[in-house]
Formats: C-alpha cells, structure tokens, sequence
C-alpha cells in the first residue's frame, strides 16, 4: 500500500532527504518506512493535516502496532519494533517542527515495555508497563524542584544519565567544572566512565556545591561525597529515591504520579530523548555504560547538542 496524498507524498520525501543527510543512508531505510506507515494509516483514518493528531489518534495508532503482523516473516511486531517506530515518530515531528509544518509537537506514546498478559495470552493482549518520562514532563518535575538539592538530583539522574549507585557514590571532586564532565563509577565493574555536561545542568551543580558547602560549614563538618543532607550525612540510595517520589509527587499530575518514576526511570528517560534525537543504538548503549567501546567520542555528540537538553 502507498500514500494516496500528494501533500503527505511531500512530507515523506522531505524527511527522506533528511535522514540521508543527517544519518548518512541510503533511500528506502526503515525510518522513512515507518514513518511512510504511519501517514497511511492517517490517510485511512481521514487525517490529512498533522496539526489535527491528537492524543486519541495516536493511542489507536499505537494499538495498531501492537496488533499489526510483520512484513517479513511470520508473528506480529517485536517490542524492540514497536518501540522503534515510536521513536522514529518523535523524530518525524520534530522535523516537522523545524520545516513549520506542525505547530506543536505529536503526542506520541513513551517507549514502554509490553508483556503477554497472563490472563489472555490467547488473545495476544498486552499491559503497558509506563517508566519514563517525556520531556515535556521532565520540565514538569523540574519546574517543581524547591531545592538546589533537588534540581542537582534531577540534573545528575537525567541529564547525566547516572545509576543510583553512582549518585550514591558521586563526590565533590568528581564534579569538573571547568571541562563540563562528571565522572561515575559503573556498579559492575568499579570502573568509571566520564560524561559531559550542559552548561545548564552545570550552573545547576554550581548552584549546589555552594548550597552544600553553607551547610557543612554551619555544622563545621567535613563530607567529601556529593549528596549530603541537613546534617552534612551521605545520602542513600533509598532516600534519593524517596526525595524524587516527593518531587513526583508535588506536580500532583496523575499521569506522571502514576508512572511510579524512580532515579533508574529518568536515566532511562534521557536515553529514549537521545534516540529520539537521532543518535544511534551504539551511541546510546555506550551512554548507559553498556559498551567496552571507548565512550568519550561518542559523548562528546551528546555535548554538541548540549541545547536540546535544557529544562
């Protein structure tokens, strides 16, 4: 089946050359197919302008995904798929954005995890399992931060994409202001790994290195570790924790309450954005910390786009 529209036949050819250009492709790549997908199944629904989705459509849209059989071969779409054409999705409205053919952006699922439920295997049901935020919400929970505390948690969890563990075990010096990196120890291995920073998220820490140092000097106290409380105590992993759930909690948005976001969740988040932006699987896997693969090079991407990542 092909797109029946001229003006969708357009927008198709125009995000075509935009992934050549930018991913460096040939035509016919599986971005410009899913994405080529999705306008027909506009064209089916009687939707001819991309300014009228709305949050209704695209949950019938995603509904489709889950019940669509594969092209190739036999059985219905993957998850790894599934959560593919999504982002592929965010990907086409932000272009669209850019070209000022859409004047806000498609309100287009989290990537989320899918499994069978086991109540109705038979039937191929699926429960959507929801753990990350959009970045959109990500501003939500940021705006409600009250603390430099908080905002530092937030920064570090999302926009450095650390583990818990390492927020745990994160120290002042481990902060380099002068060349925007932060160095984390991975959890496996003991090893660490250094990562960059945005100048917004660094003002961030810069904010709470002093807010830290007022509180250990009133309490002429000393505590090299990053994350200290009102008594200058190391913070736990569970008390980071508990005061993100406070944050969550002081939007009083149910749907973001009702994701039950942890600090695992919003680094979780920044490397869905990072996909959504048009960085690879490689380059994300690396940022995760996942990878043997010498990660500098590849953050230093994440670097140069430092303004896609302001709250």
């Amino acid at each position: 089946m092909r797109l029946k529209t001229t003006i969708y036949r357009e927008l198709l050819s125009k995000f075509d050359t935009h992934i050549m250009s930018t991913k460096s492709i040939r035509t016919g790549n599986h971005y410009t197919g899913q994405v080529e997908d999705f306008l027909i199944f506009l064209e089916d629904k009687g939707v001819f302008n991309l300014n009228e989705i709305d949050g209704e459509l695209m949950k019938k849209y995603f509904n489709y995904l889950t019940i669509r059989p594969k092209k190739r071969g036999e059985g219905k779409l993957s998850i790894r798929t599934i959560n593919d054409n999504l982002s592929t999705l965010r990907m086409f409205s932000l272009r669209m954005q850019d070209e000022r053919i859409l004047k806000r952006e498609i309100q287009i699922p989290s990537n989320v995890k899918l499994n069978y439920d086991d109540k109705d295997k038979e039937n191929n049901h699926f429960v959507l399992v929801r753990e990350i935020l959009t970045t959109d919400e990500i501003k939500v929970v940021f705006d409600k931060c009250i603390s430099p505390l908080e905002k530092s948690l937030v920064a570090l969890a999302y926009g450095a994409g650390l583990r818990r563990g390492s927020l745990v075990r994160l120290l002042e010096s481990d902060i380099d202001f002068r060349q925007g990196m932060v160095t984390a120890y991975m959890d496996k291995n003991n090893k660490t790994r250094r990562v960059p920073l945005s100048d917004f998220f660094l003002n961030i820490l810069k904010d709470y290195t002093i807010y830290r140092l007022q509180i250990l000097a009133s309490l002429n106290s000393r505590n090299n570790y990053f994350f200290i409380d009102l008594k200058g105590d190391k913070m736990s992993g569970n008390r980071l924790n508990r005061l993100l759930k406070k944050i969550i909690n002081r939007t009083e948005n149910l749907e973001i309450i009702g994701k039950k976001i942890t600090l695992h969740c919003l680094r979780h988040s920044t490397a869905t954005h990072l996909m959504d932006s048009g960085e690879s699987f490689e380059s994300v896997s690396n940022f995760l910390g996942h990878s043997k693969i010498d990660t500098v090079q590849l953050y230093s991407k994440r670097r140069q786009i430092k303004n896609s990542y302001r709250i």
